[in-house]
């Protein structure tokens, strides 16, 4: 048997750069202590403190990893471990502040609240977020607005040195799709104008929604999450607080704009829309949402649901958005709607939008991918020796992509039962469970059954919590970054 030998991996890096993202996190953590002073919360203290414990670590980290003018060294092997390390260094300062509020959470039910917020899943463990202050409601919807475009696309905006070293393994290591493309030369750059369309649309959307009948911190929450595609809101009952018809197109549209890739919509604003109306994905998209909103109407319709014209439009369309762009949030009561709306629902969170977007789960992308090997497989059957080559928006993949593609799927498949599967084993329906997991890899936060109504998923026993964290994690960087840390190649040559 042939002996691996250790691969030298840069954890001064490693340290380095998670030390300094710490230090962002710290003024992140500021934000909400400022919520908390504006209206008179006496949990101010709880942000300041964990401000105070980013920020030590921080400085630890970076003494660690060799100082502030350490040379970084980053390869694809630090890229990996290092997007991996971030999200979940993040989430454990980030559930600092739920461990004391007037009711404090427990470490198992803080650590999936904000590694749902941070992976834009939405899952909550609150069965009443209207009891909680405005600072931690802020907080909550600010973890899921800065995991929307990704913690990496910010950290290669404020921290410049990494453009030297390593972006490119970074980016590609968080941004989701098939292929990364690049809008600039320079990933730092791509990044700065990824971050413009964000904050961009985001502005657009706070101003609407408090055009409406919301308060000006109602808006930005819900901006928050929307833009995230993320799904945290302000009120026990989401968007459907509002009773507002107005609230719902304007919500359902930005989410749908949100499943768009951010690489199109920039192109889109700077006045270039060919290839937004020619890219085959977004032609997909646009085609997924008019049947499911056309099933939706249909499931509705047929199981008795009574309403307006403009109300029994509204809900399906409304339910697609929050499905399909993995979103979360509730306009109207789907449980309702039969079996076909459940069937589909569970396609919908499965499927996702457009790589390059907020979204998770599978994306559109791979499926097309997938139909079209397809329909290449069939061909080849009856012309063996033709020549056919798999085009998306005009690129060719390669076998490479195809195989890898297939993996994906395999993987995701395992995990997703697997997920399932974990539940079960407490007593929960294979139904219920199959949800719930499907929820938490895909990054929806949707609940059904046990994780709905039945209680929602503060209620599930704490292994099946640390699990569908995990699963939360693997699902938002796409599964190989995660999993290739458990390879033993990934250590080993």
């Amino acid at each position: 048997m042939k002996r691996l030998s250790r691969i030298h991996i840069d954890y001064r890096t490693v340290c380095n750069v998670t030390g300094s993202l710490l230090f962002v996190e710290a003024v992140l953590l500021l934000l909400p202590l400022l919520v908390s002073l504006m209206y008179g919360e006496s949990e101010w203290w709880i942000f300041l403190s964990a401000a105070a414990l980013s920020a030590t670590v921080g400085v630890g980290l970076i003494q660690l990893g060799g100082g502030r003018h350490y040379k970084l060294q980053m390869n694809r092997r630090e890229g990996y471990l290092l997007t991996t390390f971030i999200w979940i260094a993040y989430s454990l300062v980030g559930m600092v502040p739920f461990l004391f509020i007037s009711a404090p959470l427990s470490v198992t039910d803080a650590f999936f609240e904000t590694m749902s917020g941070f992976t834009t899943t939405g899952a909550t463990v609150f069965a009443d977020v209207e009891s909680l202050s405005h600072g931690i409601l802020f907080w909550r919807a600010l973890t899921q607005w800065v995991g929307g475009l990704g913690i990496v696309i910010f950290m290669l905006v404020v921290l410049p040195a990494l453009n030297q070293s390593g972006s490119v393994s970074l980016f590609n290591a968080e941004v989701t799709g098939i292929t990364h493309d690049k809008l600039h030369p320079r990933v730092g750059q791509t990044a700065k104008s990824l971050l413009y369309v964000y904050l961009l649309l985001t502005a657009m959307l706070i101003a609407l929604l408090w055009c409406g009948p919301m308060t000006l911190f109602d808006a930005v929450c819900q901006a928050f999450s929307t833009m995230s595609t993320g799904g945290f809101s302000t009120r026990n009952a989401s968007i459907a607080a509002w009773n507002s018809d107005y609230v719902g197109w304007v919500v359902a549209i930005f989410m749908l704009v949100g499943g768009v890739n951010f690489m199109l919509l920039y192109g889109l604003l700077r006045g270039n829309w060919r290839p937004l109306v020619r890219n085959d994905v977004f032609r997909a998209y646009c085609l997924i949402v008019l049947v499911a909103w056309s099933l939706f109407a249909l499931a509705r319709f047929i199981n008795g649901n009574d309403g307006s014209i403009g109300r029994n439009l509204l809900e399906p369309l409304f339910q697609v958005a929050t499905t399909i762009t993995t979103t979360g949030f509730s306009f109207g009561s789907y449980e309702g709607w039969g079996q076909l709306a459940l069937s589909v629902i569970l396609i919908l969170m499965m499927m996702g939008a457009c790589a390059g977007s907020t979204t998770g789960a599978v994306k559109i992308d791979r499926f097309v991918a997938l139909w079209k090997n397809m329909r290449r497989s069939v061909e080849l059957a009856l012309y063996p020796q033709h020549i056919v080559t798999l085009e998306i928006n005009g690129h060719a993949l390669d076998e490479s992509h195809i195989s890898r593609i297939t993996s994906f799927f395999a993987i995701y498949l395992i995990l997703l039962i697997a997920g399932a599967m974990v539940m079960c084993g407490y007593g929960y329906s294979f139904t219920d469970s199959l949800f719930a997991s499907a929820s938490c890899i895909g990054n929806n936060g949707l609940g059904y059954g046990a994780s709905g109504s039945g209680g929602g998923f503060g209620t599930l026993p704490p292994v099946v919590k640390w699990f569908y964290s995990l699963l939360m994690l693997i699902g938002r960087l796409e599964v190989f970054t995660v999993i290739v840390i458990f390879s033993r190649k990934f250590w080993c040559r």
